[in-house]
């Protein structure tokens, strides 16, 4: 379980999502941009409905720690 008490999607998940939105999520993450990650997260959605809605709750959360593992783990 994660600090917020959610059970964590495995980072494979990610790869249903291309690349760059990806590389373009974890540059927001990093940037701490609310406004450009709840976009991007939007593009994400099109791919990955149940990532999507992770991701928000974590944004939501302000959980830029664990979003920040979130694409470390992942490698990209």
């Amino acid at each position: 379980m994660s600090d917020s008490g959610r059970k964590p999607l495995t980072t494979h998940r990610l790869d249903s999502v291309p690349r760059g939105l990806a590389e373009a999520l974890r540059e927001a993450t990093e940037d701490q941009d609310l406004d450009r990650l709840h976009d991007l997260i939007d593009g994400v959605a099109e791919h990955d409905a149940e990532v999507a809605e992770y991701l928000r709750r974590l944004v939501s959360d302000v959980a830029f720690d664990a979003l920040e593992e979130f694409f470390d783990v992942h490698g990209r």
